[in-house]
């Protein structure tokens, strides 16, 4: 895509919106007549940014959320994207594309907290200038000239745009969808960036399309400690900051006042959030700076020169076979023999937004937790002798690798990282770190790296049972694949499927591969064979092999929204029967281990 030059428009201006507090609103629907021509740059990483002029403002709102009671703040001049950053921005500067609906004028989704931030790095790094964030400990350097995540402050001044209403067009909730893509204007999906009408300052997309990640971390109640100049944040805390809502959200939740918080990363790098972007800021005064001295850009020749990441050696061929679909039957007409249903299964359990790790008999009878407590904790695993599981738990905003015994007792923390899986003899664990996978030896604490450095969005690791091969899921390519390295020379191949997949199982003979695809299907591959073994119009995921190999234990849903419940199919059956064993609460992520 050719670079655009940086262009200034210096325009006189009669208004006076910079210098003063913004006045009470009439609530009044505003024209795209309203609009006020800013002066605005084009970087050569892409885009259009705006000079949104210093003011200061009420932020919050007196009938709106708890935790965002109006205050006071003033703020320097700053510039901020004029529309979220889309697919095609993302995919040049880091070439490659989270995104689950593609497009390249669709705003980048499924971005992690830790992807937005890198971005802008980037980006900093191919203008020559310096970046805002040190990614060893995710700090934001605000002198910096480089381009970073507005801050809540930053990011609900420039949504207002000037108004003092709950909307920055006004109070009523019905001209929403001429302002905004969401719930349930938006058909159920991401739309292209700038469709809607713009705010006063000439932004699109601050309501609605995508959350937009703020540079903040969550903290309830910030603003009554707040500084009145420039506010950068809490200091800490587990959870960063969204703002304006999503095309899934409805319109309560697309206000200018409306805080979501979220894990800066989260644990499932296959299916992760599709209403997750951003917009990036720049100081207003170091880019006038720059301007003014005739600064040079990164040309298009420069960047084209910039190496993308490396291709992986040539994927295996296999022949896909499709086997009848059936209906699932009901629990009681299930043709399983209940006295084949042997050992336990553990499990990820969630009551309200707290997720828990649980265990259970094959049957689904005697269900009780192994973890209770304050902090989310998921991707359960059985180590090969059944006495300890691997678990990830977030605490403080990021993932860490923790160990337990078998009936919860003892648990302590590993090392940092998240999905983690056992080597057969049970002496290392492979897991995934910063968007990598690394093998670590528990004696000693020793690490090595697997995937290939330049590799993005790694995830969901598996151990083959000779321990000479490692399964990991990737999206460093367009879609993601599963691709299967050699520890001995560390050469890998993709595993080539009908559709895009992740989530790797090898079984105990390691000649089967079980996983899941894009589409929400089970898939196994037998030697050269892939066939699809779970069928139906609702979504099936996280397949796991029984002891025997002979069932899978997998999640459905009817929608990714869940409730997700746990079941098992009999892969010995023409018609793989199947029997639902979890009916409450919403159950993921499963583990069979022959233990009793």
């Amino acid at each position: 895509m050719p670079r655009k030059s940086i262009v200034a428009c210096l325009l006189l201006l009669s208004f006076c919106i910079g210098c003063s507090k913004s006045g009470p609103s009439t609530g009044s629907e505003h024209s795209d007549t309203d609009v006020i021509q800013l002066d605005a740059i084009e970087p050569a990483s892409g885009g259009e940014m705006v000079l949104v002029p210093a003011g200061t403002f009420t932020m919050g709102a007196a009938e709106g959320p708890d935790d965002a009671p109006p205050h006071d703040v003033s703020l320097d001049t700053f510039y901020i994207d004029r529309r979220p950053v889309s697919q095609a921005i993302f995919q040049e500067v880091m070439g490659v594309n989270p995104s689950q609906r593609k497009g390249e004028d669709l705003p980048v989704e499924r971005t992690l907290w830790t992807d937005a931030a890198r971005f802008c790095n980037r980006c900093s790094e191919l203008e020559g200038l310096t970046p805002c964030y040190n990614l060893q400990t995710w700090e934001c350097d605000f002198s910096a000239d480089g381009y970073r995540l507005p801050t809540e402050a930053e990011w609900e001044y420039a949504c207002r745009a000037g108004s003092g209403t709950t909307y920055f067009f006004g109070d009523d909730p019905a001209q929403l969808p001429e302002y905004a893509w969401c719930k349930p204007h938006s058909r159920g999906k991401t739309h292209p960036v700038g469709e809607k009408r713009p705010n006063r300052w000439g932004l699109f997309d601050m309501h609605g399309n995508v959350w937009e990640w703020c540079n903040d971390f969550y903290d309830k109640d910030y603003y009554s400690s707040s500084p009145a100049q420039n506010p950068p944040g809490p200091a800490g805390g587990e959870k960063r900051v969204l703002r304006g809502g999503a095309w899934k959200t409805n319109a309560e939740k697309c206000t200018a006042a409306y805080r979501f918080q979220e894990f800066p990363v989260f644990a499932d790098a296959c299916f992760g959030a599709d209403s997750y972007g951003f917009r990036r800021v720049r100081r207003g005064d170091v880019a006038d700076q720059q301007l003014a001295a005739g600064s040079k850009s990164t040309t298009a020749e420069e960047l084209a020169d910039i190496e993308g990441p490396a291709k992986p050696d040539a994927p295996l061929q296999v022949a896909a076979v499709p086997r009848k679909p059936v209906v699932t039957p009901a629990a009681s007409d299930s043709k399983i023999d209940h006295a084949r249903l042997r050992g336990t299964i553990v499990f990820v359990k969630k009551r309200g937004e707290q997720l828990d790790i649980w265990r259970m008999k094959a049957t689904g009878e005697d269900q009780r937790p192994l973890t209770d407590d304050d902090h989310p904790d998921a991707d359960p695993r059985w180590s090969p002798d059944g006495t300890q599981i691997l678990y990830t738990s977030q605490r403080d905003g990021f993932p860490d690798i923790w160990l337990m015994n078998s009936d919860g007792s003892d648990p302590r923390k590993i090392t940092q990282g998240m999905q983690a899986s056992w080597s057969p003899d049970g002496k290392s664990i492979v897991f995934i770190r910063d968007d990598q996978a690394r093998i670590r030896e528990l004696a000693s604490g020793e690490e090595k790296l697997v995937t290939p450095k330049d590799w993005q969005r790694c995830g969901t690791p598996a151990w083959s049972p000779d321990g000479t091969k490692i399964a990991v899921a990737s999206r460093h390519q367009r879609d993601i694949g599963i691709y299967l390295f050699n520890l001995s020379d560390n050469t890998h191949q993709q595993l080539k499927s009908e559709d895009p997949c992740c989530t790797p199982h090898w079984d105990s003979s390691g000649k089967r591969i079980v996983f899941q695809t894009t589409k929400g299907k089970i898939h196994q591959i037998d030697g050269e064979t892939e066939e699809q073994i779970t069928f139906g119009g609702d979504i099936q995921h996280e397949a796991r092999y029984s002891p025997d190999g002979s069932m899978i234990v997998f999640c459905r849903a009817p929608s990714a929204q869940g409730p997700w419940q746990i079941c098992i199919a009999d892969l010995q059956s023409d018609d793989l029967d199947s029997i639902q064993i979890t009916h409450e609460d919403s159950n993921s992520l499963p583990d069979w281990h022959a233990v009793e």
